[in-house]
């Protein structure tokens, strides 16, 4: 099914309310777009559907199944997050970084299999990061270590897969690259969101919009329904003429 779900969720910390009263579903085969100004809760949203965050209020499910009843290691398998930035300040290769991406299924003492060698080298594969996968990762660009960020998440073959602004340190081809790998998993029947500036690219991929204004969630439709120069002055304070 790998429908993720958001039930007047609310996150409050210190007193200040990071979001407040978000009710949404991912549904599979579909590309869903979080957009908003900087501050807006598009991180917390995520992190809330991730279950990296718990919700002060309201709940988040998976397949209609708390998402705090499910053990670290099972949800790890059904569920990737992409953060914005990841620092990785040791010298592990591009390939031990993937293989982490593995993690879930690998017992403390036990070896990869075929499998987890083959899922492996098609995420590399699949984000452009094969011919580095020697390489250590403190010497790649950050885009570059984006990318292998990304495989490591789709190593884990999970069938939900959350980026927090994945294109951010990507140049033009990747970040169209990656968008349109994206696409392709949501047609392979994987729940895939993710958060963006970028109108063109939501215009261009999105199935979903949902725009986030303020710490609550302030409409989720269609790009051509959402985004309409009235919704993106009162969003985002700019005039946007399509």
């Amino acid at each position: 099914m790998n429908r993720l779900g958001l039930h007047q969720a609310g996150v409050e910390i210190e007193k200040r309310w990071l979001m407040q009263d978000a009710s949404l579903t991912l549904q599979p085969g579909q590309l869903t777009v979080f957009m908003g100004p900087n501050g807006a809760g598009k991180t917390t949203v995520l992190r809330l559907l991730g279950g990296l965050w718990q919700p002060t209020v309201g709940k988040v499910t998976l397949n209609g199944r708390d998402l705090s009843r499910f053990q670290r290691r099972e949800l790890a398998q059904q569920v990737a997050f992409v953060p914005q930035s990841t620092q990785i300040n040791f010298p592990f290769t591009t390939k031990e970084i993937v293989k982490m991406g593995r993690h879930p299924y690998v017992g403390r003492w036990q070896r990869e299999t075929d499998q987890d060698e083959r899922c492996v080298e098609e995420a590399m594969k699949r984000t452009d990061v094969i011919h580095l996968a020697h390489r250590l990762v403190t010497q790649l660009s950050g885009g570059e270590r984006q990318r292998v960020v990304i495989a490591r998440s789709l190593a884990t073959q999970a069938n939900i897969i959350l980026l927090d602004e994945p294109t951010a340190n990507l140049d033009i081809a990747h970040a169209l690259g990656l968008l349109q790998l994206l696409k392709e998993l949501t047609q392979e029947g994987k729940t895939v969101a993710l958060s963006t500036h970028d109108l063109n690219l939501a215009k261009r991929y999105a199935d979903q919009v949902v725009l986030v204004h303020q710490g609550r969630m302030f409409g989720c439709g269609t790009f051509a329904t959402m985004c309409t120069e009235e919704n993106i002055w009162k969003v985002f304070g700019v005039r946007w003429e399509r």
